[in-house]
C-alpha cells in the first residue's frame, strides 16, 4: 500500500495537535529555570486523542510525529498494545513517513543511532516488568545501551523525548511498573496517548499516577461515517423463544453461526450484484477453550459447508503468523478468534460477527465492534450502494449478555467533537532575570510573580510521631484485670503471670475449659403417656426395583413426541446505536440441539438419586422398544436412533418417569410409630416454657418460629407442642405428598377438641421469602394426621400469622391465624 492522504477531519487534528506541541517546545526555550521543567511537562505535556476504531487514529499519529519532528529535536518512542503488533505498527510508520529513522530496539540501541525523527517501536512488557532479567532492552550490553543510559544520552545531546502510547487504557492497565518507567525514566517532553474506548476514570488515574495532566481531542463516529471510513451503524441480532421449555434445548451457538454465515452469504451476492471484486470476511468470536473453538470450526466446515481452507484461526494456543495478510486474502471467509485478536486487527472486509461467548466489557465491546464498523476502501464514498452495505451485523448467542456491545455503542456515542486545543493554559513567566511555569485558565489573568516555596518536608527538621496506641501517663502501671467469678479456676488465671507451661497436669485455663465442657442440661418429658406418634418410613429398594418403576411408564400415550421437531425463535435486529429505533422482529426455525437434549434428558431420568442410572437406563429402553413394538411402530435403525428418541420423548414429557417414582414409591410407603426420647439434653440452658413436651423453646428456633411457639405456649386450647426434628429416629415424616420426598414439619401441636390424628395437628411454618418456593408443603397430607397447616407471616405491616392453603396450584391467604382452626382440616 502508498501512503494514504489525510482526510479533511484527520488534517484539522493532526495539526491542531502539531500546533499544541509547537506551543510547548516554545514554552521550554522560554524556561531558564531547569527546576521548573518537570512541572512544565506535567502540567501541558500530554495529550489524549479519543476516537472510534476505524477513523484513523494511528495515521494521526504518525503524520504528527513525523511533521513535528521537522520543528523539533526530537526521539520518539512509539508503544504498541502487544508484542504481535510491533510489526504492523512498524510497517504503517515506514510506509506513511519514511522520513522518519524507524529503529529495532533489540540491536539499534547506539549513540550513533540517535537523530532527531529516530523512533522505537515498543510495547510495555519490554520496558515495565519487574525482574531486570526479564527486560534485556533496560540493562547495557552487547546489543547497545540500557534505554535508562539511552534517554539520558539522548537529553544529553539536546534531544526531547516524544511518546506515543497506541490503546493508551491498555498500556497502563496493569501497571505500578510502567508508570514508573513513565515518570521515572522516559519523562517525555512530548506524550500523545490514544484510545478507542475513553474512560473518564482511566484518565484521572494516569494523571493521578504520573502526575501527567491531560488534554484532549476527540473523534466522533459520525464524522468517520461522513468521511466514509465507518459504517452507518452496527445492528445486533438476538434470539428470543416463545417456550421456556425449548430454550434449554436449543443450541444457540449453532443458531447464531447459522443465521450470521446466511447474512454473510448474502451480502456476498449483493457484492457480486454490484460488480464489486469483494470477498466479504465473517468473524466467529469463540470463548476459551478448545472445545468451543473446535466445535465452531467442525460446525463451520460441517453443516454451514464452508470449505476447510476458507476458516482460519487465530487463538493464543493456535495464532495465524500471517494475520494481516488474512484481511487481504479473498479466499479466507471466516476468521475465529478470541479476545486477544480485538485488540489492533484490521479487517475491512468484515461485515459480519458471530458472538459465542458473553460480551460483558465494555472496551471489549468497542474492540469487537471496531472489527466490523470499518469500511472497506473498495466501498468508501460511494452514495450508490444498497443500504445493507451502510451496517456491520452481529449474531448474539447469548442474548442475555451483550452488555457489552451496548456498553460500547454508548461510550462510542458519548464523545462530542473535540480539537486539541492549539495554546496550553500552561504559560512561562520572566520575572527577575528567572522565570516560572503556571496555569493560566480563560478568564483569569497572569501572576507576574512566583509562588511562595513550599519548604521541603525533610528540611523542617519534624520526625515522625511513633507514640504507641497505649495512652497511660508515662510511668503508669496498667488497670487491674477483674474477672467475673463464673469459674473460679478463670479468676485464679487472671491474677497469674502466663508462663510457658511444659510440665504434665492441666493449667487454670485446661480446668476452666475442661468444667465448661462437662456442664449438660437434661429435661424430660413433662406430659405422662402423650399418644405414640406415626410416621410415613420409606423402606429400602428392592433389588429388582428399577424394572418396577419402568413398569409404571406409560409410553403408549407420547410416542408421537418421539420424532425431530423445530423450534420457533424470534430473531430481535436492533442497531446499537440508535436509540429511538424500534426492534425488527422476524419468526425463524430452529434445529434442537441433539447435545441439549441429551443432557435434558439426563437430568430428567437421573432426577433421583436411590435409582441405579445404569440399570435404571437399560429397563428404560427395553420399556421404550416394547412400546414402540406392541403399537407397531417402524423401529429405529440403530440403538443410537433409539435412544434419541425415547431421549425427545422424555424431554417433551418431563413428568413421565416423575409420576411412575411417585406412583411406585407410594405403594411400598408404610406407616409405623416412633417413640419420643425421655430426656432431651443441652450443653446450654434453654428458655424455660409451659406447654412444650419437654418443658422449653428449643434453641434452634428462628425469631419468627419462637414468635410461633410463644402463641402456642400461651394458649389455652393447646395441650402440648413440640419441635419436629429433621431426619431423627423420632422424627415425623411425610413421603408420599411428593414422589418419596422426605417432609419433616416443623411442629407437632394437641390441639383440643381436635378428632384426627390423636387430637394431634401438623404444622409447617414458613417465612414470607420461602412461602412460594415451598408452597407445595401447603397442599401436603399425612395418612393419619391429616393436612399439614402452613403458617407464615402476611405481607401486611402488622406482619401478622396467617393460614396458607394450596388451591389449583396456587397458595392462597386463608385467614388469620388462630390456634382453634387447627381443629379442623
Amino acid at each position: 500500500m502508498s501512503r494514504l492522504t489525510p482526510l479533511s477531519f484527520q488534517e484539522r487534528h493532526i495539526a491542531a495537535l502539531v500546533a499544541r506541541f509547537q506551543a510547548q517546545r516554545d514554552n521550554y526555550a522560554r524556561l531558564t529555570d531547569p527546576r521548573e521543567l518537570a512541572k512544565l511537562r506535567k502540567l501541558s505535556a500530554a495529550v489524549l486523542l479519543q476516537a472510534p476504531t476505524g477513523t484513523g487514529k494511528t495515521l494521526i499519529a504518525t503524520e504528527v510525529a513525523a511533521r513535528f519532528s521537522e520543528l523539533e529535536r526530537v526521539v520518539w518512542f512509539w508503544f504498541a498494545p502487544y508484542a504481535t503488533l510491533i510489526d504492523q505498527a512498524t510497517a504503517g510508520l515506514r510506509r506513511q513517513a519514511p522520513q522518519l529513522k524507524i529503529l529495532n530496539i533489540r540491536h539499534q540501541r547506539t549513540p550513533d543511532e540517535l537523530a532527531p525523527g529516530a523512533l522505537f517501536v515498543i510495547t510495555w512488557q519490554t520496558v515495565a516488568t519487574k525482574t531486570k532479567e526479564s527486560r534485556l532492552a533496560r540493562v547495557t550490553g552487547d546489543d547497545g545501551l540500557s534505554i535508562d543510559d539511552l534517554i539520558a544520552l539522548a537529553r544529553d545531546l539536546g534531544l526531547r523525548i516524544g511518546a506515543v502510547v497506541d490503546e493508551a487504557h491498555h498500556g497502563f492497565v496493569k501497571a505500578r511498573e510502567a508508570y514508573r518507567f513513565f515518570t521515572e525514566v522516559l519523562q517525555p517532553d512530548y506524550a500523545l496517548l490514544m484510545t478507542a474506548t475513553p474512560k473518564d476514570s482511566d484518565i484521572v488515574r494516569f494523571a493521578e499516577a504520573t502526575g501527567y495532566q491531560v488534554s484532549d481531542s476527540a473523534i466522533t463516529r459520525y464524522e468517520g461515517y461522513q468521511a466514509g471510513l465507518l459504517k452507518l451503524g452496527v445492528k445486533t441480532a438476538r434470539f428470543l423463544t416463545r417456550n421456556n421449555d425449548e430454550a434449554a434445548l436449543v443450541d444457540f451457538e449453532e443458531l447464531a453461526l447459522s443465521q450470521c454465515a446466511a447474512m454473510h452469504r448474502h451480502l456476498q451476492a449483493v457484492l457480486d450484484e454490484q460488480g464489486i471484486g469483494l470477498t466479504p470476511l465473517m468473524l466467529v468470536q469463540v470463548p476459551n477453550g478448545g472445545a468451543a473453538l473446535q466445535k465452531a470450526r467442525d460446525y463451520l466446515t460441517g453443516p454451514l459447508k464452508f470449505a476447510q481452507s476458507a476458516v482460519k484461526v487465530h487463538v493464543a494456543d493456535e495464532p495465524d503468523p500471517n494475520l494481516q495478510a488474512l484481511a487481504q486474502d479473498p479466499s479466507v471467509e471466516v476468521l475465529v478468534f478470541k479476545m486477544a485478536i480485538a485488540m489492533g486487527f484490521d479487517a475491512p472486509r468484515a461485515f459480519t460477527l458471530a458472538a459465542l461467548r458473553g460480551t460483558r466489557d465494555a472496551n471489549f465491546g468497542i474492540q469487537v465492534v471496531g472489527r466490523i464498523m470499518r469500511v472497506h476502501s473498495l466501498l468508501q464514498r460511494r452514495t450508490d450502494l444498497p443500504p445493507i452495505l451502510n451496517h456491520g451485523y452481529v449474531f448474539l448467542a447469548n442474548s442475555e449478555a451483550q452488555e457489552g456491545l451496548t456498553g460500547a455503542a454508548a461510550a462510542i456515542n458519548r464523545i462530542q467533537a473535540r480539537t486539541a486545543d492549539t495554546a496550553p493554559e500552561t504559560v512561562v513567566t520572566y520575572t527577575q532575570g528567572s522565570s516560572f511555569v503556571q496555569v493560566v485558565k480563560t478568564g483569569q489573568t497572569a501572576s507576574i510573580f512566583p509562588p511562595d516555596p513550599t519548604p521541603d518536608d525533610a528540611a523542617t527538621g519534624t520526625e515522625s510521631s511513633t507514640a504507641s496506641d497505649d495512652s497511660r501517663p508515662p510511668n503508669t502501671a496498667p488497670p487491674e484485670l477483674h474477672t467475673p467469678d463464673f469459674f473460679p479456676e478463670l479468676t485464679e488465671l487472671a491474677r497469674t503471670t502466663p508462663t510457658p507451661d511444659t510440665q504434665p497436669g492441666q493449667t487454670p485455663l485446661v480446668r476452666a475449659f475442661a468444667l465448661d465442657a462437662q456442664a449438660q442440661y437434661d429435661y424430660p418429658l413433662q406430659v405422662k403417656d402423650p399418644p405414640p406418634l406415626m410416621t410415613e418410613v420409606m423402606p429400602p429398594h428392592p433389588d429388582d426395583f428399577e424394572d418396577q418403576l419402568v413398569s409404571f411408564i406409560d409410553f403408549s400415550r407420547v410416542l408421537g413426541d418421539r420424532m425431530p421437531r423445530r423450534a420457533k425463535l424470534v430473531q430481535r435486529t436492533l442497531d446499537i446505536f440508535a436509540d429511538a429505533e424500534t426492534p425488527e422482529d422476524e419468526d425463524i426455525p430452529a434445529s434442537l440441539s441433539v447435545a441439549g437434549i441429551a443432557q435434558r434428558a439426563r437430568q430428567i431420568a437421573f432426577e433421583y438419586e436411590d435409582v441405579d442410572r445404569r440399570q435404571f437406563l437399560q429397563a428404560l429402553r427395553r420399556r421404550f422398544r416394547d412400546a414402540l413394538e406392541a403399537d407397531g411402530f417402524e423401529m429405529p435403525e440403530s440403538e443410537e436412533e433409539l435412544t434419541q428418541q425415547l431421549e425427545r420423548v422424555l424431554v417433551r414429557n418431563p413428568n413421565l418417569i416423575r409420576q411412575a417414582h411417585k406412583r411406585c414409591r407410594a405403594g411400598q410407603i408404610q406407616l409405623q410409630p416412633v417413640t419420643l426420647p425421655a430426656v432431651q439434653r443441652f450443653n446450654d440452658p434453654p428458655e424455660k416454657a409451659k406447654r412444650n413436651l419437654y418443658g422449653l423453646f428449643p434453641p434452634d428456633l428462628s425469631v419468627e418460629e419462637k414468635r410461633f411457639a410463644e402463641i402456642l405456649d400461651t394458649s389455652p386450647e393447646v395441650d402440648w407442642w413440640h419441635r419436629n426434628p429433621v431426619r431423627k429416629p423420632e422424627s415425623v415424616a411425610l413421603y408420599q405428598w411428593s414422589s418419596g420426598v422426605g417432609f419433616f414439619p416443623d411442629f407437632l401441636v394437641a390441639v383440643q377438641g381436635r378428632k384426627t390424628g390423636d387430637g394431634v395437628a401438623l404444622v409447617e411454618f414458613k417465612g414470607p421469602h420461602l412461602q412460594q418456593f415451598d408452597k407445595e408443603k401447603a397442599g401436603a397430607v399425612h395418612p393419619h394426621y391429616g393436612r399439614v397447616f402452613m403458617v407464615g407471616a402476611g405481607g401486611g405491616e402488622k406482619k401478622e400469622l396467617r393460614l396458607f392453603r394450596l388451591t389449583a396450584g396456587e397458595l392462597v391467604d386463608d385467614g388469620l391465624f388462630e390456634v382453634i382452626r387447627l381443629r379442623y382440616d
